[in-house]
């Protein structure tokens, strides 16, 4: 039993010893401050000032209510070694997939959180993506951007993308998600990792966009799913999906009784 006692002692002096330096099995040191907070229904700063692609100086404010279209933001860097690129990759692969189109239905706004990167970065990045978007979507959509160290915190805020330089290893630290964004620049949804169902996409922007955006059918599939703050997924939705079922026994009925209906007035003229 001291043998055992023993042990337990050093492994809780181990463990504590680790809490507060790089091995810890809570945060490490170099990433607090670098997690994506959940900010549903935070307003964006309209007035954040930045230059897209193109070398043009662009207000966050010019692509709201602009014409309707929610939209999408990815933080990150352009000279990001891995994680920004699977970020971007994932929503790539999940748009492939989307009946709403690029440009045609939402937009995708991207942003650089390294105030270093230029425009020609920029440019070169965004190249790398939409010469191999799909049929329907339009590379006009997808919008990439710089600015400067304010600007970039000004948003990064507003939205609860933490992030900071980590000088050991040359590079930023931050976690991967994608923000979807109402049309008049409320934060809607945030979706976490690097790969995205494309019904949780497609459901996140109908959700932003007030139903304004989809077919018929896709909002009344819609109303059979909900989005879980927990797992920041769309799961089944019970009382919608009984509500559909009743809604769908409702219309078979009336379509019953109407086509019984008809039969009866053709028999009994058929007869007369």
């Amino acid at each position: 039993m001291k043998r055992v006692a023993v042990y337990m002692l050093l492994l809780f002096v181990s463990l504590s010893a680790f809490a507060d330096g790089e091995g810890s099995l809570l945060v490490p040191q170099k990433m607090e401050g670098t997690e994506i907070v959940d900010k549903r229904g935070a307003k964006l700063p309209k007035d954040a000032r930045f230059k897209n692609h193109l070398g043009q100086d662009v207000l966050l404010g010019d692509y709201l209510k602009k014409d309707g279209k929610p939209l999408i933001m990815t933080l990150g860097y352009y000279s990001c070694p891995m994680l920004c690129n699977l970020v971007m990759n994932g929503y790539h692969e999940a748009a492939m997939a989307l009946s709403l189109h690029l440009g045609q239905d939402y937009r995708v706004l991207s942003f650089s959180i390294n105030p270093k990167e230029d425009v020609a970065l920029a440019t070169a990045k965004r190249a790398n993506y939409v010469r191999t978007l799909g049929t329907g979507n339009d590379p006009n959509g997808w919008i990439f951007h710089v600015g400067d160290e304010a600007n970039i915190k000004r948003l990064a805020d507003a939205v609860g993308f933490g992030f900071k330089w980590d000088a050991r290893g040359g590079q930023y630290a931050h976690s991967a998600g994608i923000f979807v964004v109402s049309p008049e620049g409320v934060l809607s949804r945030v979706l976490y990792g690097i790969q995205y169902a494309p019904k949780d996409l497609k459901f996140a922007l109908i959700d932003a966009a007030s139903g304004k955006i989809g077919s018929v059918v896709d909002r009344i599939v819609m109303s059979c799913f909900h989005y879980e703050p927990d797992s920041h997924k769309y799961g089944v939705y019970v009382f919608g999906v009984m509500r559909a079922g009743a809604a769908l026994t409702v219309l078979l009925l009336g379509i019953f009784l109407f086509a019984n209906w008809t039969w009866e007035r053709r028999k009994k003229q058929w007869t007369a």
